[in-house]
């Protein structure tokens, strides 16, 4: 079947080799994202549709609605959106923004997405939704977008998934040069590093994504500043990542004997020590998340 959304996003064949530039960073994100422990357990307890963190008015809230309170609001704060509107979704996981931007709006969305796994359920659940002709898919990482020209998209988004990366500001320059330079808007978040917080506070957290470092808010803004954005502003929501990341345990520690024989027991104690560092880092001001938009 045909994944083309339009000429400009210059949709490749379904399937990609990984570059050999790719960074550690992203190699290691593939590896772990491809493999059946995590698919099974970001399709299972994560809800399968989404893979980003959710926004809480009760921490009892079922994850999937959490998670796509964070998809509207964001979606909210880029408006308007139109037919006329191109979006890159970089590390798009299974899709559900990308779909949701796209039936909601008719806009067309390109996913860009490292996991081969994530990407086949996504293209399957487009086809099955009939969102073919607004939304394409893309194995690759956001680190290399020079398969598009100059200006191809109107808004660049992307949830938690520029902490994977191995050079983030190569990401902000890779962002300028796709998108429009007169109107270009940037939204995204990322789980990060509290301003001013020595990394070496973050050893656990680290050395399970096999990363050097997390970004901060400060950064982005210096990095974006540089490629001549102007900031638009930071909804600071870290305590929903707190109460997220406590909702997942929660889930993943009731279902644990449902699980029993689908996901590993390694993988299974490896993401609840995970968890709870993620929990404990957001409760003690470690960490930090929420909402970051920049603009041309």
């Amino acid at each position: 079947m045909s994944m083309s959304i339009s000429p400009n996003l210059s949709t490749p064949p379904a399937t990609n080799p990984p570059s050999s530039h790719a960074s550690p960073a992203t190699a290691t994100a593939r590896a772990y994202y491809n493999s059946h422990d995590a698919d099974t357990f970001y399709r299972t307890i994560w809800g399968g549709s989404t893979i980003n963190v959710g926004l809480y008015d009760s921490p009892n809230d079922p994850i999937p609605i959490a998670s796509l309170r964070t998809i509207e609001r964001m979606a909210a704060l880029i408006l308007p959106i139109d037919s006329a509107t191109r979006i890159l979704d970089l590390g798009s996981g299974y899709g559900g923004a990308a779909r949701y931007l796209a039936k909601k709006y008719g806009c067309r969305v390109c996913c860009l997405n490292v996991s081969e796994v994530e990407n086949e359920r996504n293209r399957r659940t487009i086809w099955e939704e009939g969102l073919g002709h607004l939304v394409s898919v893309r194995e690759g990482s956001f680190e290399e977008l020079g398969m598009w020209e100059e200006g191809a998209f109107d808004v660049v988004w992307s949830q938690d998934a520029f902490l994977h990366s191995g050079d983030r500001r190569a990401v902000v320059r890779g962002i300028d040069r796709v998108l429009v330079k007169k109107g270009g808007r940037v939204i995204f978040t990322d789980p990060m590093a509290a301003n001013g917080v020595d990394q070496k506070e973050l050893g656990a957290i680290l050395k399970r994504l096999n990363l050097e470092s997390l970004g901060d808010v400060e950064s982005y803004k210096r990095w974006f500043d540089e490629a001549g954005f102007v900031d638009a502003g930071f909804a600071d929501l870290t305590r929903d990542m707190e109460v997220h990341y406590g909702r997942v345990l929660t889930e993943l520690e009731g279902r644990e004997r449902e699980l029993k024989g689908e996901i590993s027991d390694e993988y299974v104690g490896n993401m609840k020590v995970g968890l709870r560092n993620w929990v404990e880092s957001a409760r003690s001001g470690r960490l930090c998340w929420g909402i970051l938009q920049f603009r041309r």
